[in-house]
């Protein structure tokens, strides 16, 4: 597969998109993308931009925005405010602040990363001893954070995959990244990574591969990223480790979330040239590589959506960030459909489904789709994750609250082999249509109290407010007919209901009950008739 990607990716490739964020920040860049969402931390905000770079949505108002994490699906991205000591939780869909963590006991959080419901934070404001690495698991209502590792001056760089967990010092000369196991609490060391007899360079960025077996290191004053093993701690590779340094200077790294590819940024020496370049992860060849002018890499800015990678620049001069998102990864296309009735009714559930397709015939496997619904007014219904079986094939069912014309789309964000796609159906929604009975005695006395009951629902439905009207009709013994409406009767949300009566003369007595319905509920009636006889004397 290697090959192939070669041959679609030269080594020269075109810029892809490049954004101007509309900000001038000294500190933040990092990135995240989520929910068909790009996440990028700049000081006092964060910017929130379209998957085609165009910026839609601010979160302002923050204080030390500087750092950003989310976990693999799901609809949450985490953000460090360094100044106000706290870790944000945001709400993908709503781009809301959903949660507050306070930090004030371990300030300055600047780095952050997340492994399922465990966020690990590197802290520190820069003074001897006071940073570090602390963990706490976001299910808990109050999470108590725990740390890791030893007294820092600089808030450590962290990255987890899975158990692994690694932490380095930024800036310090030489350079020790710490490896733990994280699945004991506290965390276990698992040892030090300190590259050859005289140290390691400062670090600049620090990741992991996506099964945790290799740490990837940028380091200053090199031409080089390293992949070091996580178990023997020794350099497994090199990544682009020519004497000449046509690539610069290393600025970021990262492992894409499935495994298949490193990507490395490199700034020029002078700050004015940035380039990213994708790199096999065991052979270490370049298959595909892209630069950008007048512009540098913020030191560990790559995130990964699908077949995207993004980065974020900034001008030398005056610190305007700008969103760079290369092109589509090359490789193979997928497709999606989605199937629904034409018609579904108004508080009934139906059953929608489809299939994700590979061009090249293998299974997909397991994968995560993501839906979107809008209501007939359009707005949006909450955001829901659905998966597909191991044959691509998928299944849901929706419940819709009213009537009208519902749109469903459902998107699948691909993987670095092969691209993304979406699949649309339209689904017409008419009013729920109702069996109305009444049950109630066959005969009764004059001056005998009446009871009755009914329903008119079915399938387990809740139903909105409705009204139920009564009307009697007696027919006497001698011929007169008279009619009356008795008391509206508002039935409980199950569809069920009650009334009374108590006949004052003897007769045939045929009770009408109507349901009013609405714009949801259609109307309905239905009839019981009562013989009332005179009393025995």
């Amino acid at each position: 597969m290697t090959g192939l990607l070669v041959a679609q990716a030269p080594a020269a490739a075109a810029a892809g998109i490049v954004t101007d964020l509309g900000v001038a920040v000294g500190r933040g860049g990092d990135v995240v993308a989520r929910g068909s969402k790009v996440f990028v931390a700049a000081d006092d905000r964060i910017v929130v931009a379209s998957l085609d770079g165009q910026v839609i949505d601010t979160i302002s108002g923050l204080s030390g925005a500087v750092a950003l994490t989310a976990p693999d699906g799901g609809r949450r991205v985490y953000a460090a405010l360094r100044d106000s000591h706290e870790v944000i939780e945001i709400d993908t869909a709503t781009v809301t602040i959903t949660r507050r963590i306070d930090l004030t006991a371990y300030p300055c959080p600047s780095n952050l990363a997340q492994s399922h419901d465990r966020l690990w934070i590197g802290y520190g404001c820069g003074e001897a001893g006071e940073g570090g690495v602390v963990g706490l698991v976001l299910s808990e209502t109050t999470p108590t954070p725990v740390r890791v590792g030893p007294a820092t001056t600089q808030p450590p760089l962290v990255a987890v995959t899975g158990n692994t967990l690694v932490a380095g010092e930024p800036g310090v000369s030489p350079a020790v990244v710490r490896v733990y196991d994280v699945s004991t609490t506290p965390a276990t060391p698992r040892g030090e990574i300190r590259g050859d007899a005289n140290g390691l360079p400062p670090l600049r960025d620090l990741a992991l591969t996506a099964d945790g077996s290799a740490a990837l290191s940028a380091l200053a004053d090199t031409r080089q990223f390293d992949a070091w093993d996580t178990t023997t701690l020794d350099r497994a590779r090199a990544y682009d480790s020519s004497a000449s340094g046509e690539h610069g200077l290393p600025a970021a790294v990262a492992a894409s979330p499935d495994g298949d590819y490193v990507v490395g940024g490199w700034n020029s020496s002078q700050g004015d040239t940035a380039e990213l370049v994708v790199y096999d992860p065991a052979t270490a060849e370049v298959i595909y590589e892209a630069d950008y002018q007048g512009k540098a890499l913020v030191a560990g800015s790559i995130a990964f959506y699908g077949t995207l990678t993004w980065g974020v620049l900034k001008e030398p001069e005056t610190g305007r960030m700008h969103l760079w998102r290369l092109p589509p990864s090359p490789f193979h296309s997928s497709t999606l459909t989605l199937t629904a009735p034409p018609e579904a009714t108004a508080l009934k559930q139906f059953t929608l489904g489809g299939r994700l397709t590979l061009s090249n015939g293998s299974l997909p496997g397991v994968q995560t789709l993501e839906l979107y619904r809008w209501l007939p007014d359009g707005t949006s219904r909450p955001f829901q994750e659905i998966t597909t079986a191991a044959d691509g094939t998928y299944q849901f069912t929706d419940t819709p609250p009213s009537t009208g014309t519902f749109n469903y789309l459902v998107y699948w964000p691909g993987n670095s082999w092969f691209r993304g796609r979406s699949a649309s159906a339209t689904v017409t929604v008419t009013p729920y249509q109702p069996t109305l009975t009444v049950t109630g005695p066959a005969t009764g006395a004059v001056g005998e109290r009446l009871e009755f009951s009914g329903t008119f629902g079915a399938d387990g439905v809740s139903f909105p407010r409705t009204t139920i009207t009564v009307t009697r009709r007696v027919v006497s013994p001698d011929g007169t007919v008279t009619s009356k409406a008795l008391a509206k009767v508002a039935p409980a949300a199950d569809g069920s209901f009650g009334f009374a009566d108590t006949p004052t003369t003897a007769g045939e007595h045929t009770y009408t009950v109507r349901l009013v319905g609405n714009s949801i509920v259609a109307p309905a009636n239905t009839t019981h008739v009562v013989t009332v006889l005179q009393p025995a004397a």
